[in-house]
């Protein structure tokens, strides 16, 4: 009898003891979730710091024994947080308020061409650490890369040089397209890998080259046209492709070929993307006293735009409001190869009502159209530059998934 009010009584120490403890406190953390957009981003935050605490968040990945690295650093809010949506470092390798720049902002040099490096799923190491170097917090996510799975197919017999790009599943129904076309670098692969960006997204490209390929000019000098009609034709006919769904996507000197493959053939170019795109027809690089593009073996247009042109001569206009369909372009005001946003506020202008998306690019350089996310990339400029051009990659590809996936859900 004695023993038994003993136990109790010691139960009931006991219960009462364990009820006086806190919860115990969760300690530093890096939570990463799903957020909607293009190529998978991510929200990130990390949880768990004191008030005020200064942290340094890095970023690591191996590609191709190659190490990428980034590294930033934050003081935590008064609740011990850091949202990387809404607060920006004080310091490091990207300098806005952006989840993804422990990602993009990743630098190092791998022996492959840097935007196809990470187009399939790769590891990034991520850690949490405090002044004196010790470790916080670690966290490992998986990217699912730019272009995982995509087949692409050199085309070499449908009189133009290109590369189709297929998505790694098309679900057997014809889905949009795009016809893409590159810069005045000229050749093939700046081209394949926008339009493995493209196939990235789920949507089969055509990638073609128009000149410094081999049997073209070695110049964007009198450059015919006819290869791409050739290349239009060409996407029309697969079998994966929806032919009212086509679509010319063009990048800086191929945005104004775009645009006019959509102004001059609504029967077979259902709208444009043309970032950093000019819509008027611009002269030959680099002797700009030609014109750069041909058809029958005459300039495209009576008139071109050359560097010294205070304003683009009227016969050089491409016909932008003739485009039915959707234009989605976009800027940078630190453009240091030519006055992109300026030539994007002209064809806005110009379209009037018809349907445009103009992504702004206040303080973002020539390279918008590069997808988000996707490190290594224009590492020689200024960290500001870089991180300005990296929002306009998140709402340009985040639009031109939108025009894509519209255009799905229309057919």
């Amino acid at each position: 009898m004695v023993l038994g009010a003993l136990l109790t009584a010691v139960v009931l120490v006991l219960t009462a003891c364990s009820g006086d403890q806190p919860e115990p406190v969760p300690g530093p953390a890096i939570v990463a979730t799903p957020a909607d957009g293009s190529f998978a981003p991510l929200e990130l935050r990390v949880t768990g710091l004191s008030p005020g605490a200064q942290v340094t968040l890095t970023a690591t990945t191996l590609v191709d024994d190659v190490r990428y690295t980034s590294e930033a650093d934050f003081s935590a809010d008064a609740d011990g947080s850091i949202d990387l949506s809404t607060t920006a470092p004080t310091s490091g390798s990207w300098s806005t308020a952006d989840p993804m720049g422990p990602f993009w902002s990743m630098t190092g040099s791998s022996r492959r061409p840097p935007l196809s490096v990470f187009d399939e799923p790769y590891d990034v190491d991520l850690a949490v650490t405090d002044p004196a170097g010790t470790d916080l917090a670690r966290l490992t996510t998986t990217r699912p890369g730019t272009a995982p799975g995509v087949e692409t197919r050199p085309v070499a017999d449908g009189g133009f040089v290109g590369a189709y790009v297929v998505p790694a599943d098309d679900g057997g129904a014809p889905l949009p397209a795009a016809l893409v076309l590159g810069g005045s670098e000229g050749g093939l692969e700046s081209a394949t890998t926008t339009a493995r960006w493209i196939a990235g997204l789920g949507y089969p490209a055509l990638a073609v080259a128009y000149f410094d390929e081999p049997g073209q000019p070695t110049e964007l000098e009198n450059v015919p046209v006819e290869p791409v009609l050739a290349a239009l034709q060409w996407l029309h006919e697969q079998a994966e492709v929806e032919p009212d769904a086509l679509f010319a996507f063009g990048v800086s000197r191929g945005g104004e070929l775009a645009l006019w493959l959509a102004a001059q053939h609504p029967e077979l170019v259902a709208g444009a993307f043309a970032p950093v795109g000019s819509g008027y027809l611009v002269c030959g690089y680099p002797d700009d006293g030609v014109p750069a593009w041909t058809l029958g073996g005459q300039p495209l247009s009576p008139a071109c735009v050359r560097a010294a042109d205070g304003e683009p001569p009227a016969a050089s206009a491409v016909d932008v409001a003739a485009i039915a369909g959707p234009v989605v372009l976009a800027c940078g005001t630190d453009d240091e190869l030519w006055p992109s946003c300026s030539f994007m506020d002209d064809i806005v202008r110009r379209r009037g009502a018809a349907p445009t998306i103009a992504v702004p690019g206040d303080g973002a350089s020539h390279y918008v159209a590069v997808a988000p996310g996707v490190p290594g990339f224009d590492q020689d400029l200024p960290v500001e530059v870089r991180s300005a051009t990296h929002v306009v990659r998140r709402a340009f590809w985040d639009a031109a998934a939108d025009v894509f996936a519209s255009a799905a859900d229309d057919q």
